[in-house]
């Protein structure tokens, strides 16, 4: 039976509902004990459980993905000889146990790249989780649809979402079918989670969105003008030009004006895009502006038939989507627990300290009950 939970943190204190992160594994780092962290227990972590491979997906195009599997400790049985009942020998050799208790399948938003969940993806493994991340395309290492390496293009969200298939079919699945699966997805990403959802219901137990990309802040430009912008692109075919208003990326740091309050993290991340052109990705073609507003509205138009638990979180300062998409769609999917950070900046994981715990307690109050449900 599906249960509907919309609860905002007025209604329900945030305290309520903390689990001990450390009783589960999970060491959150505050700001300034991150830098000497993520250059070098991340780092040590990284190179010592995280794999990389690339997948080429339905059209061609190689897809960039990373993962961490939990250790499967092996168990030694002396080889045990019987007599089955017709007298023959049957022996059992030593075997291994796949140790997690879920797996997570990380989505990145816009312009997203591996190196910016680092610190993300090592909590959800420490706390007994496989973690597996696909970069999208037309992201870090993944392929492009356009020679442009400085601006983002798909030519449908239906792209995505046929990635996302390939990488749970091809890849996640074989390697933790045993196991249940929670996906979290943040911005863009929410966009393609929530449509992979729609359309595959049975792939994961559970689903986190985080800022999810379920309306588009347009600024001062009414609903009419972007309409008659996007008929515009198509008529003239223009998809693979830049959106209006974007810019390439120029090498100089934004802090003050970024979606994060963390500065520390922004520079770790900032840091990666100047040294390696890969994720030097800052700007949207039309197309894929064109893209996203059909997906969005095909996102609420059919979040009735998600039916999984969703915990949907997000910030009160965010200048990129709008509520109006979450609104709408907690109203129309089975079961959401809604939570808002009043004063966040659109990348809540990171934001200052104290938005943060709150931020992880909730994701692994959720996680932890929703794989413990999964089991039975």
């Amino acid at each position: 039976m599906s249960i509907s939970l919309k609860t905002e943190n007025k209604k329900k204190p945030l305290t309520n509902t903390y689990r001990s992160l450390e009783k589960i594994g999970v060491r959150l780092i505050d700001d300034n004990n991150y830098t000497e962290y993520i250059n070098s227990q991340n780092a040590d972590w990284r190179r010592h459980h995280v794999m990389q491979g690339d997948l080429t997906s339905f059209d061609g195009l190689s897809l960039r993905y990373y993962y961490a599997m939990q250790p499967e400790p092996a168990i030694t049985n002396d080889l045990l000889c019987e007599k089955s009942s017709d007298n023959l020998l049957s022996s059992r050799a030593s075997s291994k146990v796949h140790n997690a208790k879920g797996c997570i399948v990380i989505l990145h938003g816009y312009c997203g790249f591996w190196g910016k969940f680092h610190e993300m993806a090592e909590y959800y493994w420490q706390a007994g989780y496989d973690v597996f991340f696909l970069e999208q395309r037309g992201h870090g290492y993944s392929g492009r649809q356009t020679d442009d390496k400085d601006m983002v293009h798909v030519n449908d969200y239906t792209d995505y979402i046929k990635d996302l298939k390939m990488f749970m079919d091809n890849i996640v699945l074989p390697k933790t079918l045993s196991t249940p699966h929670i996906l979290f997805a943040h911005s863009m990403g929410g966009a393609v989670a929530t449509l992979f959802l729609e359309d595959y219901p049975d792939y994961f137990s559970a689903a986190i969105l985080s800022s999810p990309m379920l309306s588009i802040n347009t600024g001062n430009i009414s609903k009419a003008t972007v309409y008659l912008l996007r008929a515009k692109i198509k008529i003239l075919h223009r998809e693979l030009q830049p959106f209006p208003g974007g810019k390439r990326f120029d090498g100089i740091p934004a802090f003050a004006t970024s979606s994060t309050k963390s500065a520390v993290r922004y520079k770790y991340i900032f840091e990666q895009r100047l040294a390696d052109t890969h994720y030097h990705t800052y700007m949207l073609s039309n197309g894929w502006g064109c893209a996203s507003f059909k997906a969005t509205s095909k996102a609420l138009k059919n979040a009735h038939k998600i039916s999984i638990p969703i915990l949907l979180l997000t910030a009160g300062n965010d200048s990129l989507v709008t509520m109006d998409g979450c609104t709408k769609f907690k109203k129309k999917a089975a079961s959401v627990e809604h939570i808002h950070f009043e004063n966040a900046k659109h990348e809540l994981f990171n934001d200052t300290d104290d938005v943060r715990r709150n931020y992880y307690s909730r994701i692994f109050y959720f996680t932890e009950e929703n794989f413990e449900k999964a089991k039975y």
